[in-house]
């Protein structure tokens, strides 16, 4: 029998009821174990008999990975995989999977509307209505869409939806991404910057849909705010700490920017005392880009497939660390 462990509380969250993931057990000869509520100890204490692990969110370190002495499989429930330790997982031939495609246009969806309700000032005219006012002024100043310059930070599959939806907006779209060859952005009609700061200085809003590494944790710091136009919006659907917080914080205080949406935050949920939780120049949502009714239900179906086909003994669709089935 297969055991497979559920961790994260953001996982817990999200799928509260795991009947989905039972039904479709018999197809692996498995049994899921939920890690809610478990101590450090009696979690290590069960790790040796796991076949595989279901993550959102948590940290997957090097010495749970050590641990899980069985462990085929390590997946995620979302599409980012930077809680999981890859390079340990890899020394250990343990396959780590992502769920990739299940929200790519809902995520990109909900950068356009953040784009559109900070740049359009919707967060502040709706108040002023609500507080008795109706003057247009307030919104001073304003402009259109047309021609403005829509900048990407990725050009993945989310990037690539972004990019679309811009452009049907009339917006001029670039976009900076070091990892891919200039006929994608020619396919796309995207305009390519081969450095980032000279894209920053040239948008009018800026949309990050990169993933969380090394490279690009604080990648939009102070010294990236401080080349942007005072009046630019930057968009964050991805991951929270790919922005320095007290740097933008401090670049919408000082006007450096014009304002921001934020669906992620580097602490997750925050703490309450952060200064960006105030600023009428801002808008933040629960980390909910990724979520429909429809991406929900493909997030279980296309997580369970993957998890079924691996442990079947075949090779997983969306694989991160595909230099396993070279080593092997």
């Amino acid at each position: 029998m297969a055991t497979i462990l559920f961790l994260g509380e953001r996982l817990f969250m999200k799928f509260p009821d795991f009947s989905y993931f039972e039904s479709r057990a018999h197809e692996i000869d498995g049994e899921f174990i939920s890690t809610q509520g478990m101590s450090e100890d009696e979690l290590f204490s069960i790790l040796p008999r796991a076949d595989a692990l279901v993550v959102i969110g948590r940290p997957i370190t090097r010495a749970m990975i050590e641990a899980a002495k069985k462990c085929r499989l390590i997946m995620t429930l979302s599409v980012g995989y930077d809680v999981v330790d890859l390079a340990a997982a890899t020394e250990r031939g343990i396959v780590v999977s992502n769920s990739p495609v299940y929200c790519s246009e809902e995520v990109a969806d909900h950068a356009i509307t953040l784009a559109l309700t900070v740049g359009r000032k919707i967060r502040s005219l709706d108040r002023h209505v609500r507080g008795g006012g109706w003057d247009y002024k307030q919104a001073r100043p304003m402009h259109s869409l047309r021609n403005q310059t829509f900048g990407v930070l990725g050009l993945g599959r989310i990037g690539r939806h972004s990019a679309r939806k811009a452009k049907a907006l009339g917006m001029r779209v670039t976009a900076y991404d070091p990892y891919l060859d200039d006929d994608i952005f020619s396919l796309l009609g995207v305009e390519r910057f081969y450095d980032l700061q000279p894209m920053l200085t040239a948008v009018d809003y800026l949309t990050i849909h990169a993933p969380l590494t090394d490279e690009t944790y604080h990648l939009i710091d102070a010294d990236a705010f401080s080349v942007m136009k005072p009046e630019s919006v930057i968009i964050n659907t991805a991951r929270g700490a790919i922005i320095d917080r007290e740097a933008l914080e401090q670049a919408l205080s000082s006007g450096s920017i014009g304002g921001a949406g934020i669906d992620v935050l580097e602490t997750e949920p925050p703490s309450g005392e952060e200064p960006l939780l105030t600023m009428e120049n801002a808008v933040i949502t629960p980390h909910i880009a990724w979520y429909s009714e429809e991406s929900h239900v493909e997030n279980m179906v296309l997580g369970m497939d993957e998890l079924v086909r691996v442990l079947q003994g075949k090779r997983p669709r969306y694989v991160v660390n595909p230099q396993i089935y070279s080593r092997r």
